[in-house]
């Protein structure tokens, strides 16, 4: 058995279910669960529980490789607004150099 310690690497070895794909809500389009599992800086998105929960034990499965922190935090904190995310992106965008000049 692995420790709770090791167990935050698990969430990164390749799983049978990654070739397995779903509509996702926020892209509007198929994706593997490959891209589900780590998308939020290497935490699982935090509709993965929703999206594959027909498809396979996908609770049990982020049981087995998070840590209850990580769980917490994937999947227990409140979303970001999206004017948030945006208002982050515009700055991002707006901080880069116009490689055009």
């Amino acid at each position: 058995m692995f420790r709770l310690d090791r167990m935050a690497a698990m969430i990164d070895v390749p799983t049978i279910f990654d070739t397995l794909t779903t509509r996702c809500p926020s892209l509007g389009g198929p994706v593997p669960f490959d891209y589900c599992r780590k998308l939020a800086q290497g935490l699982p998105c935090r509709r993965a529980l929703v999206c594959w929960e027909l498809l396979f034990p996908v609770a049990e499965y982020m049981v087995r490789v998070l840590t209850e922190e990580e769980w917490h935090r994937a999947f227990d904190s409140p979303p970001t607004p999206r004017l948030d995310v945006i208002l982050k992106a515009a700055a991002t965008c707006g901080s880069q150099d116009d490689p055009a000049k």
